[in-house]
């Protein structure tokens, strides 16, 4: 509020408008805007306040703080490119590792398709064979029967007989090999297998100890920074304390004819125009919002 709107204000104030309520509520909102403009003023002016004498304790201590806080920044920036480093290499050993274990488990996938297919010839021969003594037992039955009889002569069909005999007995024999070398070609992939897995397992324990160290170096670089974002949390605070004392001060001093004063304040002229208003326009209200409440 101008000149001008508080003479309109209090014209009406005596047309009977009070607007109480309304007057307080702009001198709340315009209290803030003022704490707010005084912060700025402050963040901004306090590098140029050394030569304003009420003002020197309060620069250099910003001065500390801000040139602390430039160092534990540098720190924090160092300790995350060492952990962005340490990061990049850790993928790239967790990487390494997955694609020897990709590899170690396709071998793996061929060896076990591999010992399922001779497993299903397994089966074949077992069937063939079971069909094979089926029809030796068969045949044996019949030689009995022949020797049996005592009319008629035989002898031709008992020597097909006999030699049909020898034969599935050498087929009989010849699937047992069969097996028994397929069998044994199938407990080598597994032990082939089981060697993989063995190998697997070794890669993965030789990969958490190579970088058991890495992981605890990465740690304990996070937590530094961790620490160091709190002190500047600290700081900040502390900082901020300080240039909203200048920025009150300053806003005090708007009228003080202090030669290094007035430098500083020169160069903020839209601030502190602003910060003029406010105080007036508050001034106003209060002054309007009491005769109000009259």
């Amino acid at each position: 509020m101008n000149a001008i709107g508080f003479f309109l204000g209090r014209f009406a104030w005596q047309l009977g408008v009070r607007r109480e309520r309304a007057r307080w509520n702009a001198v709340t909102r315009e209290t803030q805007q003022l704490a707010e403009a005084q912060d700025l003023l402050g963040k901004l002016a306090w590098p140029a306040t050394e030569s304003i004498e009420r003002l020197s304790g309060d620069y250099w201590q910003l001065t500390d703080l801000q040139t602390q806080q430039q160092q534990l920044r540098a720190q924090s920036d160092q300790l995350t490119t060492e952990n962005e480093t340490a990061q990049d290499r850790l993928y790239a050993i967790e990487d390494q590792v997955e694609n020897d274990v990709d590899v170690l488990r396709k071998g793996k996938a061929e060896l076990m398709s591999k010992a399922v297919g001779l497993m299903d010839e397994v089966e074949d021969i077992k069937d063939r064979d079971s069909e094979t003594r089926r029809r030796f037992t068969s045949l044996k039955g019949k030689l009995e029967v022949l020797k049996k009889q005592i009319e008629g002569d035989f002898s031709a069909e008992i020597e097909r007989t006999r030699l049909s005999l020898a034969e599935l007995k050498e087929g009989h024999a010849g699937d047992l090999a069969a097996i028994a070398s397929l069998e044994e070609s199938v407990q080598r992939l597994e032990l082939t297998v089981e060697g993989i897995d063995a190998e697997i397992s070794g890669l993965r324990e030789r990969h958490k100890a190579q970088t058991a160290d890495l992981v605890l170096e990465i740690g304990r670089r996070s937590k530094q920074i961790a620490e160091i974002s709190a002190r500047l949390g600290v700081f900040e605070s502390q900082k901020n304390e300080f240039s909203f004392q200048i920025g009150q001060y300053l806003s005090s001093q708007i009228d003080n004819p202090d030669p290094a004063v007035r430098k500083v304040l020169s160069r903020f002229g839209p601030l502190v125009g602003r910060i003029r208003y406010l105080k007036r326009s508050i001034q106003y209200n209060q002054r309007l919002a009491r005769r109000a409440s009259r």
